[in-house]
């Protein structure tokens, strides 16, 4: 991967790449973290929705974004930093999922000029992302659907049955490659309760 173009893509956005995390962290990894969407309801703390056809989309989106990435959790007022998950593998090999420390700058613009760089999404207005806060207590997915987009955010994702399950299910799959399966290995036992 190449960290000086990953840095200039996000500071395109308004994010400062800090550095990639700590892969033997006992973080849930980025590969079963993007399943947030896929979550049952009891899982989710709270779900921004929008149509893709609004013309205020991307101030929506931005604002969305903005308001669960703080009453949610994924980073403290006055300290906006937080984990992107990114894609650390070369453009020629299969993807690699790690996550990369940034911190929110002024100004910023997560789903249009964000969402543009093909680092937060698929163009400007189609946001697409997974971020996890510093402790791993909050996970923000972006998806874009047909006809809206939605942000979901889930607190405290070692306690929901569904990522448990998940990943025990992930890792005994004999396609999860072995750096995914020994994430989430240890993600799976650093939370056991």
């Amino acid at each position: 991967m190449d960290e000086s173009r990953l840095a200039a893509s996000l500071a395109k956005a308004g994010l400062k790449y800090l550095g990639m995390a700590d892969s033997t962290a006992p973080l849930i990894p980025p590969a079963l973290a993007g399943f947030a969407n896929s979550c049952p309801a009891e899982g989710v703390t709270d779900v921004e929705y929008l149509m893709s056809d609004d013309p205020q989309l991307l101030e929506k989106a931005n604002s969305g974004w903005y308001r669960l990435s703080r009453e949610g959790g994924l980073f403290p007022t006055g300290n906006p930093e937080f984990l992107l998950a990114v894609n650390y593998a070369e453009p020629d090999e299969p993807h690699v999922w790690r996550w990369a420390r940034v911190s929110l700058s002024d100004p910023w613009d997560i789903a249009g000029t964000g969402a543009a760089t093909g680092i937060l999404g698929n163009g400007s207005g189609h946001p697409a992302f997974v971020m996890l806060a510093l402790d791993g207590n909050a996970i923000i997915r972006a998806q874009q659907g047909e006809k809206s987009t939605e942000f979901v955010l889930v607190r405290e994702p070692h306690r929901v049955r569904f990522f448990r399950q998940h990943g025990e299910w992930m890792a005994r799959r004999p396609r999860t490659g072995e750096f995914d399966r020994t994430a989430i290995e240890r993600w799976l036992t650093a939370t056991a309760e």
